[in-house]
């Protein structure tokens, strides 16, 4: 395994006595939350890593897109209590208390680890001080015993037997998170509730990380007199019906031409403009991420319309699918109307714009923002400064281009991106500083870097799906 595949990479090796004193501390916790919830179900949720390294940036990763699928399982039964430590040297670690019957719980559980992809990576122990079922085994409850990492026979023989090494077992795990995130990333199969508040989320995201150049952020306007924070907070509310709309049209879609699924989120897009426009009082923050945001969400739906969990390239392939015709169409037509941005610039220099992107499967969303997201390390706003600064040093940016009027503009817009992360990009105070005085220099020359933005969202947006944030 290279270093950049490794999912251990970064990781502290673990004593023994790190590993009982956590144990201690694991029984402990469980035992007081026993007493205190005695007729409610307690659940310790943790990553069943083989090796003396239990904890990485990648490790996070699997867990927290491990957590948020089950958490998103649990919504029969009220939540009573929740604690989360990501940060643990012997591993990340999870603890509920619902108010649900132990048995269907751990039933629950045990589907969780059978069916979600990196549900075999998950060690969940299901417990109860005053219910009946206490020891129930998967047997009882009517399941196979659980599966082995490398060869999918039964855990306990294998590990009884000794039959993998240390190397094979750590593979295989290097394998789960190489097949769900990086070879072609797994989008589990969310019902509506969670695909809107994913959307949301993005669209909030984008705008609440802080500096980006030229643009909107909770301390400066950017180069948009028009417009603040609450403009695009207003904006992405108003929004939330649209998400969920474009969503359900792709997964009740039952045809085989995909240029009539675009066709039948053009009229909740053109409401969701008229919503934007009413809730900003005429101002417009977010018609590109309108449109790209749309597509996407019909095409996830799409994909996973028999609740089957899509890779991201079907998803894509389906975008690239629904916006086909959009150049022949939209761009290279003469229209009588007012041109857009998109449109005038390619009349003038013959760039596609974001029609093109989508008729090509936004393909910076998965070469450039989502790897950049996975392998960027730091706080929330880090990871998505630095995918932002990629991004716009990988597309022909059509906000960009207006508002400079120089179609060469991009080339430089890559010269100050690679300068950022020369300095350290945004984990470094020499990158951050670098990004609050390019923030000026746009102010000044009234750049933005609105294109950059909109595949800021749809990053966050998959980031939120597969787990990644």
């Amino acid at each position: 395994m290279s270093l950049l595949e490794n999912v251990f990479a970064g990781g502290k090796q673990v004593t023994l006595d790190n590993v009982l004193e956590n144990r201690e501390w694991r029984s402990n916790l469980q035992g007081q939350l026993e007493e205190k919830h005695p007729q409610e179900t307690i659940l310790a949720i943790k990553l069943n890593i083989p090796g003396a390294i239990k904890n990485s940036p990648a490790l996070k990763q699997l867990f927290t897109a491990g957590w948020r699928t089950f958490m998103a399982r649990l919504t029969f039964w009220p939540v009573r209590y929740i604690k989360v430590l990501k940060d643990r040297v012997t591993g990340p670690e999870g603890f509920l208390v619902v108010a649900g019957p132990i048995t269907e719980v751990k039933k629950e559980a045990i589907r969780f680890e059978q069916h979600f992809f990196l549900g075999r990576l998950f060690d969940i122990d299901v417990m109860a001080e005053n219910q009946e079922q206490y020891q129930l085994s998967r047997k009882d409850l009517g399941f196979s015993p659980r599966t082995c990492l490398v060869c999918d026979q039964d855990a306990k023989l294998c590990a009884q037997t000794e039959k993998h090494d240390l190397q094979e077992l750590q593979t295989a795990v290097n394998d789960f998170y190489q097949e769900y995130f990086v070879k072609d990333p797994v989008i589990p199969a969310w019902d509506k509730r969670e695909v809107v508040k994913s959307a949301l989320f993005a669209f909030l995201a984008e705008a609440s990380v802080t500096p980006k150049p030229g643009l909107v952020d909770p301390a400066s306007t950017g180069s948009h007199d028009d417009m603040d924070i609450f403009s695009f907070i207003d904006s992405s509310i108003a929004l939330e019906g649209y998400f969920g709309s474009c969503f359900e049209a792709g997964r009740e879609f039952h045809g085989s031409d995909l240029k009539a699924l675009l066709l039948k989120i053009r009229p909740s897009g053109i409401r969701a403009e008229e919503a934007m426009f009413i809730a900003t009082e005429g101002v417009n923050t977010h018609k590109g991420a309108i449109f790209t945001v749309g597509i996407f969400l019909a095409a996830y739906g799409y994909a996973s319309r028999n609740y089957q969990d899509p890779s991201l390239s079907f998803v894509l392939d389906v975008v690239a699918q629904m916006g086909s015709d959009l150049i022949k169409e939209e761009l290279a037509k003469k229209t009588e109307h007012d041109q857009t941005a998109g449109q005038a610039q390619y009349e003038a220099y013959r760039f596609t714009g974001v029609r093109g992107e989508v008729a090509e499967g936004l393909v910076p969303l998965e070469k450039v923002g989502l790897p950049e997201l996975r392998k960027s390390h730091g706080d929330t706003n880090v990871r998505l400064l630095n995918a932002l600064m990629h991004l716009a040093a990988n597309i022909n940016d059509s906000t960009l281009i207006k508002r400079s009027k120089n179609p060469e503009i991009p080339r430089q817009m890559a010269a100050y991106s690679q300068k950022f992360f020369e300095l350290g990009g945004a984990n470094s105070e020499d990158g951050m500083a670098y990004l609050k005085q390019l923030d000026q220099d746009f102010i000044k020359e009234n750049l933005s870097i609105g294109g950059a933005a909109d595949y800021l969202i749809l990053t966050a947006l998959v980031g939120r799906l597969t787990g990644l944030i």
